[in-house]
């Protein structure tokens, strides 16, 4: 996948929509894509938080321990971030996440992710939508689970 592939790709994830093209296209020379073999892990529960990733192809499986035991709370798939609460928070890692099957991503450093976030409000605000919109779906599953 070339450089202009991957910013079209960007351009379709909501958090990256209102990014100009020039952006999308630094973000993606800036990023590392790599190729993960299913059952490889992108991060650990637990660990200092260090890149956010866009999955570009596949499905990213995220587990969550709880008392000794590894729960899937979620299945991702292409045109999807994962990992950037870690790096907006600085805090360990809340969940494992890991390939269901081959996976390309697009892996973004902490520093370029908050520079990016620090240079454009517009996706400062998409951010903070996307964050809010997960919180809402986690508060809604929360209740019926108690139902």
């Amino acid at each position: 996948m070339s450089i202009e592939e991957e910013a079209r790709t960007l351009a379709r994830i909501p958090m990256f929509q209102d990014l100009e093209p020039s952006q999308l296209r630094l973000l993606a020379f800036s990023a590392a894509r790599l190729d993960v073999a299913p059952g490889d892990v992108l991060f650990t529960q637990g660990e200092a938080p260090d890149a956010a990733y866009v999955v570009l192809e596949g499905t990213a499986v995220i587990e969550v321990a709880a008392g000794g035991t590894a729960h899937e709370v979620a299945r991702l798939g292409r045109d999807t971030v994962v990992g950037e609460m870690g790096v907006l928070t600085g805090e360990p890692r809340t969940a494992t996440v890991r390939a269901g099957e081959p996976m390309s991503v697009l892996r973004m450093e902490t520093d370029l992710f908050l520079n990016l976030l620090d240079k454009t409000p517009s996706l400062a605000r998409s951010v903070l939508r996307d964050l809010a919109f997960r919180l809402q779906e986690t508060t809604q599953a929360l209740v019926k689970a108690r139902g």
